[in-house]
Parts: C-alpha cells; sequence; structure tokens
C-alpha cells in the first residue's frame, strides 16, 4: 500500500474542494444574478439577505466536514476587549471615510445616491422600512466578512501564499461585488472602507473585528433612524 500516494490523493481532493469553497464564498452572489436572468423573477433584499446565510452554511460546511478544519481556520474565534476595540475603531475611521471620500467623489462628478437615500431622493422611514434595513445590514456585516475576509482571505492566502494577494483580491472582489446596489461613486466610497476591513482583519486574525465594524457601519443611520421614530411616537 503507498501510504504516500494515498496522503497525496487526500492533499488533492482536499484542495480541490478548497478551491471549490473559494469560488462558492466569492461568487456565489453570482448565483442569484444567474437566478434572476433565467426565472424573471428579482430575488429582493430579504431573500438575498437569506441566500448570504445559504452561503455561509455551506462554507462553514466546507470547513468542518470536508477540509476536516476548526472554524478557527477562518477567523472564528472568542474576541479579546482588543479585538472589540479595534472592531469600533474600524467603524469610527470607516464613517469618517465616508464623510472625505463622499464630496470627494461628487465633486469629480460621479452620483453617490445609494448612500443618501433612494435613486428618487426619497427614503422610507416607517417602523418595518427601518426594521427590514437594520436586518439587511446586520446580515451583510455577518455574512459578507464571513465570506470574503474569513473564508476567502485565509483560504486565499493557503492558496497563494501571499496575504498581499489574498487581500488584495478579496478586498477588490468586495467592492465588485456592490456593483448594481450602488452607484459607481458609491464604489468609490465603499473602497477605502474595504482596506480597512481587510486591514482590521489580518491585523488581529479574529473575523469578529471586521464583523463589528462592517455591522455598525450599515446599521448606524437605521439605528439613529429607528431612535428618532421611536421617540417621535412617544411626544
Amino acid at each position: 500500500m503507498n501510504l504516500s500516494r494515498m496522503a497525496g490523493d487526500q492533499s488533492n481532493r482536499t484542495w480541490t474542494i478548497t478551491i471549490i469553497g473559494v469560488l462558492l464564498a466569492l461568487f456565489g452572489f453570482l448565483l442569484l444574478r444567474v437566478w434572476e436572468l433565467a426565472t424573471g423573477i428579482a430575488v429582493g433584499r430579504i431573500g438575498t439577505s437569506v441566500f448570504k446565510w445559504v452561503l455561509v452554511g455551506a462554507v462553514v460546511l466546507i470547513v468542518l466536514r470536508f477540509e476536516r478544519e476548526s472554524l478557527a481556520s477562518i477567523g472564528v474565534v472568542k474576541p479579546d476587549r482588543w479585538d472589540v476595540l479595534t472592531g469600533i475603531a474600524l467603524f469610527v475611521f470607516g464613517l469618517l471615510s465616508f464623510l472625505l471620500a463622499a464630496p470627494l467623489v461628487e465633486a469629480l462628478g460621479f452620483d453617490i445616491a445609494p448612500f443618501d437615500g433612494d435613486s428618487n431622493g426619497s427614503v422610507d422611514r416607517t417602523m418595518t422600512a427601518l426594521l427590514v434595513g437594520l436586518f439587511v445590514g446586520v446580515t451583510a456585516g455577518i455574512t459578507e466578512e464571513m465570506l470574503y475576509r474569513g473564508y476567502g482571505l485565509e483560504r486565499l492566502e493557503a492558496l497563494s501564499g501571499s496575504t498581499w494577494v489574498a487581500g488584495t483580491v478579496t478586498a477588490s472582489l468586495f467592492v465588485v461585488i456592490h456593483f448594481g446596489g450602488h452607484a459607481f461613486g458609491g464604489l468609490l466610497v465603499i473602497t477605502p472602507v474595504a482596506v480597512l476591513l481587510t486591514v482590521g482583519y489580518v491585523w488581529r486574525r479574529n473575523i469578529f473585528v471586521p464583523i463589528i465594524g462592517h455591522v455598525l457601519i450599515n446599521s448606524f443611520g437605521g439605528i439613529i433612524s429607528l431612535f428618532t421614530l421611536l421617540l417621535g411616537s412617544l411626544s
């Protein structure tokens, strides 16, 4: 019995599964577009959020069942206080990057309307809309970090042997996946945040660091609007 050959075959199978996992994590969202083109049925915000959880579940299954690795291999470890503080710092710097980049991008003539509201300039402030927005924002903050910064970056780093390659590819694709939901100017505003989240994860190697920053960035406006609406209903 050739044990070295068996070990090699097992290693090849594992790498094949890992490559499939990377493709699923980084490009799985395209399956929604394929569905919409094939059926003509729009998935919607809630449906898209549910599908993101399905992708995360698939990736976790690959890690535990097929790669035989722990969740720590994709950064899922208990955060300490420095991880929490780093996540909060990412939120603060991410918010500042929005405030600095948005007027600059607008001055260059690019539209960033999705950051200010709907395309017609109106913003739905009903309770239901705000709660749906929070669900979508929190889901995106958790699932996108698991897929891109957690599994995607870690496995691309292992495949390429380069943190720079893994970080650059995943950060770039993270920006690209927002195309369609944001105007081109919006993508330019997202780019510094993608860099911040990537650097934060690479520094701490804890997925909760970018999750905290991402969730707070996505939910900040909705939380403020929700409290304003609740206070208004009590007055």
